[in-house]
């Protein structure tokens, strides 16, 4: 059973958006300014609850694959919760 979410990520429109980004910024990390490398387009406002912007190229940016995980909003990092000092 594929979700939604997968269906749409894995779409022409979806892929035609992600290479919109990454022209638009010159495929380099808005927040490192590496160029290249492995390269993720990341959704300003998040995917799952601003569907209306989900190919809006203005709500996308290009990270690559260090700085996407260490945003607090990503799926793929792994999330510490309650750390105390």
């Amino acid at each position: 059973k594929t979700t939604l979410a997968r269906l749409i990520r894995h779409s022409i429109e979806y892929r035609i958006w992600q290479f919109s980004v990454f022209s638009r910024d010159n495929f380099t990390c808005q927040k490192c300014l590496k160029r290249g490398g492995r390269l993720q387009a990341d959704h300003i406002k998040m995917f799952a609850f601003h569907p209306e912007l989900r190919f809006a190229i203005d709500n996308g940016r290009t990270l690559c694959e260090k700085c996407h995980m260490a945003e607090p909003t990503s799926l793929n990092r792994k999330h510490v919760c309650c750390k105390v000092d």
